[in-house]
């Protein structure tokens, strides 16, 4: 879901900036993991974030019911990766989406959560800012489980109004609304972004991935995010992201990170198709100048029959 880097340490915890993320369609199709870094998916700053409260409503007797009721872990799986997601509403406010990361690791965002349990459905504010709310509604089903609407979603945008057939339902497994310990949190901010080459390298991993599930499903790669059914910003303050297509999409496709700052390197991130023992395998690897650079690496080398490994032009060198 965009990019991580630049180590920031609150307490015991470090806590991780966050650059931008984006939205698939449709929700299932694509994966949970990914549709949630794009509903959050905005800035973000190497700054502790002060704490959301949870907005009191008129109703205050019902609202602190429904917010004890949600206190605690929820998960669900997401069903194109089969890894778990977790929520955690903890107190004051606070609400942190854990997801795993390509190394097997997690990072939870942090952001705050306000409830308005009169209307029906509820309705819950994710805010990660008090100017950037992404807007949904959620239910607590008579068997205990939350059901909430993360479709389509992104900050600025109208609240649905009824659940879609994409919906999502967590089964909550835990009261204790802490973030686990080895998890890191990356606190979310609308400031000054700092690019960094973790940041970049989530980004084009992300996007690569996405990229090898087109592949396996329909034999060739998309040649832009329309037909990836992506709908994202490919450009923030730091990079403008570009997917470059090759002839026919069919052998390979070439995703670029551009630097708008005379100071920062490019990236190249190829995905290629490749037969190995027999079968049609994808593979993809990032690329990074070797030194700053407003052009990205040219087109990497392509494996060699019956490899994975592809190898970075002259110039640049592999992102681990």
């Amino acid at each position: 879901m965009s990019h991580l880097v630049s180590h920031l340490v609150t307490g015991s915890r470090r806590v991780r900036p966050l650059q931008h993320f984006w939205v698939p369609r449709p929700l299932m199709a694509q994966g949970l993991l990914v549709v949630l870094l794009g509903t959050l998916g905005i800035p973000v700053c190497v700054q502790s974030q002060v704490p959301l409260r949870v907005a009191q409503t008129q109703d205050v007797p019902k609202t602190n019911s429904v917010t004890q009721q949600l206190r605690g872990q929820w998960q669900t799986k997401d069903p194109t990766t089969g890894k778990l997601i977790t929520f955690v509403f903890a107190p004051d406010g606070n609400l942190f989406t854990v997801l795993p990361e390509p190394n097997g690791s997690s990072v939870a965002i942090k952001l705050g959560y306000k409830i308005n349990p009169t209307t029906q459905p509820m309705q819950l504010d994710m805010m990660v800012s008090p100017e950037q709310v992404v807007k949904t509604i959620f239910e607590l089903t008579p068997e205990g489980k939350l059901h909430l609407e993360l479709d389509g979603l992104s900050a600025g945008e109208p609240r649905p109004n009824q659940f879609s057939s994409k919906s999502t339902l967590f089964e909550k497994v835990s009261d204790v609304a802490t973030v686990p310990k080895d998890v890191q949190v990356i606190a979310l901010e609308t400031e000054k972004t700092n690019a960094t080459q973790s940041v970049v390298k989530q980004f084009l991993t992300i996007l690569s991935q996405a990229q090898q599930a087109y592949y396996l499903k329909n034999g060739k790669f998309a040649a832009d995010v329309e037909e990836l059914k992506i709908v994202t910003n490919l450009e923030t303050q730091n990079y403008r992201y570009q997917i470059v297509p090759q002839k026919d999409n069919k052998q390979s496709v070439m995703i670029t990170a551009i630097a708008k700052q005379p100071e920062l390197p490019s990236y190249t991130s190829a995905v290629f198709a490749t037969k190995v023992d027999g079968k049609m395998r994808t593979t993809s690897q990032i690329c990074e100048t070797a030194k700053p650079s407003t052009k990205p690496p040219a087109m990497p080398v392509p494996p060699t029959s019956g490899s994975l490994n592809v190898q970075c032009p002259a110039g640049s060198r592999i992102l681990p």
